[in-house]
C-alpha cells in the first residue's frame, strides 16, 4: 500500500514509485449507484423453503413412478448432463430419457442429503446435493449433483441439473464461469527488469470461487512487502470486484471491466496511516508468457502521481 514516507519527492524514484503503485488498493472506476452502493440482500426465506419443498415433491413423484408430475418441475429450455458428460437438452429429450429409466426407479425409497443452496440472483438458485436410492431388492446408488433452479412467476422449474462423481467434495462455484476469462493469469510471474524484484503468483481458491493474487515486492534496504488481492464474482452487480490487503495494514477494493485483451481496473484504497489513494490499473494479455501491467490516474490524498508500467513475464514451467 501506500506509505506517506514515500511521496516525498526526493524519495519517489522509478523503483519507489512502482512499489506504490503495485499495491494501490482498489477504487471503482466513478461512484457506485446507490444500487451498488446497497449490500446484497439475503434471499427471502419462503424461496428457500420453496425449492426445499420442490425437492421433496420430486423425490416423490419420481419413487412414484410419475413421469407427468416429474415433467412439471422443468423448464422448457432445460438440459442435464450425466457423469459421463452427455448432455440431454429440452424438456421432451429429458422427458425421453426420463420414460425409459423410471421403471428402474418406481418403488425405491429416496433419502437425500442437500449441501447447500446458494441464491445467485433473487430468481436464481444453485443448489448441491447427494440422492441415494434403495431398489426394491436392496441395491443402493448414490448420486452426487448440482441443479440450477429459476423463478418463473411464483414457482421454481429446474433449469439445468449436471450430475457429479461420487466423491465429489469440492463443487465449482457459478463463479468460476464467470471468472474463466482472467485464467490466463493463473501462474507465476516476475517483472523483467532491473529496477525492482517483483514476484507474482496467481492461482485459484478453493471451488474456483475467487482468483488469488500473491505479490512480494522485494527492495534493497527495506522489508520485502507482501500484497494478497482477491478477486471475485459480485453477483448482485453482475460485475467482478476485487479487494486487496498488504503486509503493512493498507487495504481497499475495485471493479474490474475488460476491454479488448486488457482489463481496466478501477481502485480506491485506505492506507496504513489513514490517507487514502487510488488508480487505475491496467491487465493487458501481451502473449501466453507476457502480461503488461499498467498504473494511471494515479494520486495519494488528491494529489497526483506519474503514470507506471510493469512488464512481467511468465517463469519456466509455470
Amino acid at each position: 500500500m501506500f506509505l506517506r514516507k514515500y511521496r516525498a519527492p526526493v524519495v519517489l524514484t522509478a523503483l519507489a514509485a512502482m512499489l506504490v503503485i503495485l499495491v494501490v488498493a482498489v477504487r471503482p472506476a466513478g461512484n457506485l449507484s446507490e444500487a451498488q452502493a446497497q449490500p446484497a440482500t439475503k434471499s427471502p426465506t419462503g424461496d428457500e423453503a420453496a425449492i426445499r419443498q420442490a425437492n421433496q415433491d420430486y423425490v416423490n413423484a419420481m419413487i412414484n413412478g410419475d413421469l407427468d408430475k416429474i415433467m412439471t418441475f422443468w423448464a422448457p429450455d432445460a438440459d442435464y448432463i450425466d457423469e459421463n458428460g452427455k448432455m440431454t437438452r429440452g424438456k421432451d429429450q429429458i422427458a425421453a430419457m426420463f420414460k425409459k429409466t423410471l421403471p428402474e426407479v418406481k418403488g425405491s425409497k429416496a433419502t437425500g442429503k442437500l449441501h447447500s443452496i446458494k441464491f445467485l440472483r433473487p430468481e436464481i438458485c444453485l443448489e448441491d446435493g447427494t440422492l441415494e436410492l434403495t431398489a426394491t431388492d436392496g441395491t443402493k446408488s448414490s448420486s452426487r449433483y448440482a441443479a440450477v433452479w429459476t423463478k418463473t412467476g411464483d414457482k421454481w422449474l429446474i433449469s439445468s441439473v449436471r450430475d457429479l462423481p461420487t466423491e465429489v467434495t469440492d463443487l465449482p462455484s457459478l463463479a468460476a464461469a464467470q471468472l474463466k476469462d482472467l485464467e490466463w493469469l493463473v501462474g507465476e510471474w516476475v517483472d523483467d527488469g532491473a529496477k525492482a524484484d517483483i514476484a507474482v503468483k496467481v492461482y485459484w481458491a478453493a471451488n474456483k470461487a475467487f482468483l488469488l493474487m500473491d505479490y512480494t515486492l522485494k527492495q534493497e534496504g527495506a522489508e520485502p512487502l507482501d500484497v494478497t488481492v482477491r478477486v471475485g464474482w459480485d453477483a448482485a452487480n453482475g460485475r467482478i470486484r476485487s479487494w486487496t490487503f498488504d503486509s503493512n495494514g493498507g487495504f481497499g477494493e475495485g471493479l474490474w471491466q475488460k476491454n479488448g485483451k486488457k482489463w481496466e481496473v478501477g481502485t480506491s484504497g485506505i492506507l496504513p496511516d489513514g490517507g487514502i489513494g487510488g488508480s487505475t490499473n491496467t491487465y493487458e494479455f501481451v502473449d501466453a508468457n507476457t502480461l503488461m501491467w499498467r498504473a494511471t490516474d494515479r494520486e495519494v490524498d488528491g494529489q497526483p502521481l506519474t503514470d507506471a508500467e510493469v512488464k512481467f513475464v511468465r517463469k519456466a514451467g509455470k
